[in-house]
């Protein structure tokens, strides 16, 4: 069976708050990763900066220590305090070269860690109002940023991450047609794009589609793994829990497009702990990634290549069902 690299973003394994309740406690990063190395089969761990990676060197002895891998650089560029109007996009050029500044130190700390992979989901670039942002001038911006970013350390990679909506209305960064443009844009070799599944989905995209496309430019670097309710919500749901047959979709497309990144995940349960979480999030792609391999990669790609054959499809994968 194909065997993934699994790790886990700590921030999920901290306090989960929403606009109504707090779900986790406030902890450590010690008690995080500590939770995290208790997740069969994961063997590696997405740490933010600002925040976890204060203290690099604390950081990289906890790892040891708990014999995990540091997969990412999670470089926050959330922070109201400094980025409400925006973060690389903000009409402000001391917001834009905070931003700027943060990126390229948490490429500096993934260096000085071994890592090469660094990844930002700029959520606070977006708007809810018509007339609120110059569309021009804001692209202009994150275009200028990225390209200054990526020139800092040409052996760490910048992953953009997309997402539809939250906390603005509309993000600008939203869909894999955009992760496109902006890396066509900045002409880097060191841009690519960390491809979160219920983002996709939220987006009303095919996360299949969406891997295909970032993978025939050699952009797909990252995966975040989770589901949703396919309302435009991201619930941060169980991979598959939901969107089934898209992700067995979405593993077929790894495999044959000869993904070897880390799957990562983004879990935010409320009614059960992080670590049941993760290890039935695993269990969950496994199972799928079975489902593909028995049938096999051949010979779903024989029955794709047949004009009309969905039917046949569905029968052949299902067969084991009854």
């Amino acid at each position: 069976m194909k065997r993934w690299k699994y790790c886990a973003n700590a921030g999920f394994f901290g306090a989960r708050r929403d606009r109504f309740n707090q779900y986790q406690p406030d902890r450590t990063l010690e008690e995080k990763i500590d939770l995290v190395s208790q997740v069969k089969g994961i063997s590696g761990i997405e740490l933010k900066y600002p925040g976890d990676l204060d203290d690099s060197m604390m950081a990289k002895n906890l790892l040891d220590q708990y014999e995990l891998q540091l997969s990412v650089v999670n470089v926050n560029t959330k922070a109201v305090s400094h980025f409400r109007y925006g973060s690389l996009t903000a009409r402000s050029e001391e917001t834009r070269r905070t931003a700027v500044q943060l990126l390229k130190e948490g490429m500096d700390i993934a260096a000085e860690m071994g890592v090469g992979l660094v990844s930002n989901c700029p959520v606070m670039d977006g708007y809810d109002y018509p007339f609120q942002v110059d569309y021009a001038q804001a692209w202009d911006n994150f275009i200028v940023g990225c390209r200054e970013v990526t020139a800092h350390r040409p052996d760490v990679t910048l992953m953009l991450e997309f997402q539809p909506h939250d906390p603005n209305a509309k993000i600008l960064l939203n869909n894999v047609g955009k992760v496109l443009y902006v890396c066509a844009e900045v002409g880097a070799q060191n841009i690519g794009a960390n491809l979160d599944v219920g983002h996709s989905l939220a987006a009303g995209e095919a996360p299949a589609e969406s891997a295909a496309l970032l993978s025939r430019n050699g952009l797909l670097k990252y995966v975040h793994s989770n589901d949703n309710t396919g309302d435009g919500g991201d619930w941060d749901m169980i991979s598959g829990s939901v969107h089934f047959w898209h992700w067995v979709e979405f593993i077929f497309t790894l495999i044959r497009e000869g993904y070897q990144g880390w799957i990562g995940a983004d879990l935010a349960p409320r009614h059960f702990g992080p670590v049941a979480a993760y290890q039935t999030n695993i269990m969950m792609i496994d199972r799928m990634t079975n489902l593909v391999e028995r049938v096999g990669i051949d010979q779903i790609q024989t029955l794709l290549g047949q004009d009309g054959n969905t039917p046949g499809i569905y029968e052949k994968l299902t067969e084991d069902f009854t």
